[in-house]
């Protein structure tokens, strides 16, 4: 079942001087994590602002279980490259916000933070301020702010590509045992995830397909199954026989693109 599809999708800036995907066709299967693999520069965290209604198409449009996106969802959710906390609240107080704004219950918000701060593993920094965090206990803040929301989707703009090689690895184990942990998905975390990456390994590793991109204006080059079974860790995806596979398919569809 298809729970978002692009059809013929189109984006301009500068009053349609630079064109960043035209006639963009992708569908995102209902309980699958769909990584989106491309050059720089070729509109990826663009479409994701579309598909959360944060920007608006120049043509074509996205639809979300069977309704054309023209606004942000509640059931929809966004964790950003850069963490988005706000510095004057405490990670409590960030992780509730978007709860609060959707008019919950004290109860059910005070529920939630407790739950998800945990999940991620902040138990005992729910009264730090973000300046207080490293940069990995911050991007565990953004999670747990957008897990609080319980969306249906969670779209994932390069949530891990500004931090170390150590901390990134320990955050995609982290998401992998959210996403994995029995009665969770789809029991109040999301039960659809669009992660836009840069690292072919990051897509392998969490992707139940990974979609490549082409340069601008952006097409959908391929899609690969990610037929590497699933409870997963990093560690396990990397030691997988199909791994050195996988990572050198997608290496050729990006490299064809760079060199050409």
């Amino acid at each position: 079942m298809n729970r978002i599809v692009v059809e013929g999708a189109t984006k301009r800036f500068g009053s349609g001087a630079l064109t960043v995907f035209d006639g963009l066709e992708l569908a995102i299967h209902d309980s699958e994590t769909l990584c989106i693999l491309g050059p720089s520069g070729c509109g990826k965290t663009t479409l994701l602002r579309c598909m959360h209604g944060l920007a608006h198409l120049d043509g074509g449009r996205i639809v979300i279980d069977d309704l054309e996106v023209r606004a942000p969802r509640r059931n929809v959710a966004m964790v950003f490259q850069h963490f988005g906390l706000m510095p004057w609240k405490r990670v409590s107080e960030n992780v509730a916000y978007g709860v609060e704004l959707a008019g919950l219950e004290r109860q059910t918000i005070d529920q939630r933070v407790l739950r998800y701060t945990e999940m991620v593993g902040l138990t005992g920094f729910e009264r730090s301020y973000p300046y207080q965090l490293s940069g990995g206990m911050q991007q565990r803040a953004g999670l747990a702010r957008a897990l609080a929301l319980e969306p249906d989707i969670l779209l994932m703009d390069e949530p891990f590509g500004s931090l170390d090689a150590q901390t990134r690895e320990i955050l995609q184990d982290e998401l992998l045992r959210i996403l994995q942990t029995p009665g969770v998905r789809g029991g109040g975390a999301p039960s659809t995830v669009v992660f836009i990456t840069h690292s072919i390994e990051e897509a392998i590793a969490l992707g139940d397909r990974i979609v490549v991109l082409t340069a601008r204006p952006a097409r959908v080059r391929d899609t690969i199954l990610v037929d590497i079974p699933r409870p997963r860790t990093v560690a396990s995806v990397v030691a997988h026989p199909r791994f050195v596979e996988l990572r050198d398919h997608c290496w050729r569809l990006l490299r064809e693109r760079l060199v050409a």
